[in-house]
């Protein structure tokens, strides 16, 4: 399970910190035009990650593993919706939310 919440953790963190790199870099593009920086979109990437990252360094704080188990139902529900017009990225999300949920299932209901 240590392998798991490790590699989950690289993961998400990776992945914030480069969905936030890319939203700077496209914010700096639309200022470029005169259009106007978005700052929750810049932010909230980061801020998932920091929760899910925090979920899989403290697996003892319940609450926490509860709301991320939440966020990872509505990630597949969303990757559901979207399957269609962009496979690969629905994969991708349903396997890494399938592999959290399963770490929930063994930390939580095990």
């Amino acid at each position: 399970m240590l392998g798991l919440r490790w590699t989950l953790g690289i993961i998400t963190a990776v992945a914030a910190l480069g969905l936030f790199g890319l939203a700077v870099t496209g914010g700096r593009f639309r200022r470029s035009f005169g259009a106007s920086d978005s700052g929750v979109m810049t932010v909230l990437p980061v801020l998932v990650g920091a929760v899910v990252v925090a979920s899989l360094l403290w697996p003892e704080r319940r609450p926490l593993l509860h709301a991320v188990a939440v966020l990872m139902v509505g990630i597949v529900m969303g990757a559901v919706f979207i399957a269609r017009h962009a496979s690969v990225a629905a994969t991708v999300a349903i396997v890494y939310a399938s592999a959290w949920l399963f770490l929930y299932y063994r930390l939580v209901l095990a």
